[in-house]
């Protein structure tokens, strides 16, 4: 079984996928930006004895606060790690290795959008969490119930049918 030669690299993409790249980056700095200047403004909000809850400041968990972007950090390390390399054994094409790139692209495509929607449900999360916590904000509202699933398999069923397209041709 000859494995097609597919070269796949950050310059070779086009234009609205190195928008999604640069909107995933952004969303994370973002995130990370937002995370340090509330975790500050909380901190002069509040007397020094008590944290946000009106607990005893030794109860502080201020180094959780930071574990949304940490954890989001290495998913989208990871992510963009495992975006780089094509996996030939998964397009076990022989006759035509142009449906392979194409099922390549699509495939880079995919993890791209989930990179980016993933970034941005911890960016909504975090900041949900910071106005509830604060006593700005009543929660999470009702519409990121729905937007959430949207978001998260919005892009996985469009690329399964897109992906299943190219298979059939």
């Amino acid at each position: 079984m000859k494995v097609p030669k597919i070269r796949l690299f950050f310059f070779r993409i086009n234009f609205w996928d190195r928008i999604i790249e640069i909107l995933g980056f952004s969303a994370l700095v973002i995130l990370w930006v937002m995370t340090y200047h509330y975790q500050h403004l909380g901190a002069e909000l509040m007397p020094e004895d008590y944290d946000f809850f009106q607990n005893p400041s030794e109860y502080w968990a201020s180094k959780m606060t930071y574990s949304i972007p940490v954890i989001a950090t290495i998913l989208y390390l990871g992510i963009t790690i495992y975006n780089t390399k094509t996996r030939y054994t998964d397009y076990p094409i022989n006759e035509n290795p142009e449906k392979a790139e194409k099922l390549s692209q699509i495939n880079q495509k995919l993890w791209r959008w989930l990179k980016f929607m993933l970034i941005l449900m911890f960016l909504l999360i975090e900041y949900f969490s910071f106005h509830s916590g604060s006593g700005f904000g009543t929660g999470v509202p009702k519409w990121f119930m729905v937007a959430f699933p949207l978001m998260l398999f919005g892009p996985v069923i469009y690329f399964f049918i897109e992906f299943s397209q190219n298979q059939l041709e």
